[in-house]
């Protein structure tokens, strides 16, 4: 390994390691408040990467006031660990792209 990837490397495991942490804390708020979220994407399929975000995915009916308080719960976290996210609303898909989303998930 050349000195580049060494840096690479190192800057995906601190970025995979900070992006881990948030997510932790935003699924146990989440569930404390009794929210399910889901992860989704590269975190979730195990490809995260140096410049990779995070993928959630709300489930269930999301009236104005629970997407409110489910932004607010995930802005502050992934705010605090400076990495990008999206945040999808089950509500907001067809059952294929649902279907889609969630079949890579291991």
């Amino acid at each position: 390994m050349n000195r580049m990837q060494g840096l690479t490397a190192r800057r995906r495991e601190t970025r995979f390691e900070r992006a881990s942490a948030a997510v932790a804390r935003i699924l146990d708020d989440a569930g404390k408040d009794g929210f399910e979220i889901t992860v989704i994407g590269s975190l979730a399929k195990g490809d995260f990467r140096a410049h990779s975000d995070v993928d959630l995915l709300v489930r269930g009916p999301s009236d104005l006031h629970r997407r409110r308080s489910i932004e607010r719960l995930v802005a502050d976290q992934m705010r605090a660990c400076e990495i990008p996210y999206d945040l999808v609303f089950e509500d907001d898909l067809t059952e294929d792209r649902l279907r889609e989303l969630l079949h890579d998930i291991v």
